[in-house]
């Protein structure tokens, strides 16, 4: 599980940055494209951020 544990802490690091880049930024354009980006992370996270996702991507590793 460490790869899959690297990937969300990847995601989570990105989720934060892309908070405070958000909080900062003025340029409507700008806030509607890291809006995009900050709730496609937030996809991915729920995805992958659960005891399911890491048994079945445990469980495939075992298989190879």
């Amino acid at each position: 599980t460490d790869k899959v544990d690297r990937e969300i802490e990847k995601l989570k690091k990105k989720q934060q940055e892309l908070e405070q880049r958000l909080n900062t930024e003025t340029d409507e354009a700008k806030i509607e494209d890291l809006e995009r980006q900050l709730a496609q992370v937030e996809r991915e996270l729920k995805q992958k951020d659960n005891d399911t996702y890491r048994r079945q991507h445990t469980a495939v590793r075992r298989l190879s």
